[in-house]
């Protein structure tokens, strides 16, 4: 029992969607769907979940490029920052740029919610805190769970690496503040879970990411 967390690779852009199912309820929370909705319903409907809301880190298209079909096959609360609203009304555009093929992603509606850093969501009987991380991009947050002992990081760090700061609202020296201030005063054995590539730990990464260590 309790809240369990899987992982789908989505689009060519190898983003890590998580989806939080609730053992008890089998309710879900998906994270940052970027993209293949139709994976995500797939993973969904043959286990019996419930979609119950959509969190978002931050809005590039990787992120928030299959919320829109989501959100067609069940009408849940969206969460999600104010300051990446021009992200999410131009994903088709920049997904052209990247010559991804036409409806792999689309835009993506204004959350219902929106998240600044600081609130408490509650799912599975667990807590999550959200914390204002900016720097990847203007109005990134992540998601920590004390009791499970994770932090949903999006693009802030990876394991040996940080997100891109050369995209448009991108900030390196905010980033790495971010990482500092937000992620590493979190408990070494905190579990990273981040957008692309491998899971670590904020000890490891403290000690050993080149971008920006511990202090």
């Amino acid at each position: 029992m309790g809240v369990e967390v899987r992982t789908i690779e989505v689009t060519p852009l190898q983003q890590n969607c998580r989806i939080l199912v609730d053992a008890e309820s089998q309710a879900a929370i998906v994270v940052d769907p970027g993209g293949d909705a139709d994976q995500i319903l797939t993973m969904l409907q043959s286990d019996s979940l419930t979609l119950e809301a959509i969190w978002l880190t931050h809005s590039h298209l990787d992120h928030c490029g299959g919320v829109a079909e989501l959100l067609e096959h069940a009408p849940v609360p969206l969460y999600g920052h104010r300051l990446e609203a021009e992200y999410r009304a131009r994903v088709e555009s920049i997904a052209q740029m990247y010559q991804l093929p036409p409806g792999a992603m689309r835009n993506c509606p204004e959350p219902s919610h929106f998240l600044e850093g600081g609130e408490t969501l509650s799912f599975g009987g667990v807590e999550f805190e959200v914390r204002y991380t900016p720097g990847h991009s203007p109005g990134h947050v992540v998601f920590v769970c004390p009791e499970l002992n994770i932090l949903l990081a999006g693009d802030t760090v990876f394991a040996g690496s940080i997100g891109r700061t050369d995209l448009p609202g991108g900030d390196h020296e905010q980033l790495l503040e971010s990482i500092r201030r937000e992620i590493y005063s979190l408990p070494d054995t905190v579990q990273v879970l981040p957008g692309h590539g491998p899971a670590t730990s904020v000890g490891v990464e403290k000690k050993t990411n080149p971008f920006v260590r511990g202090v």
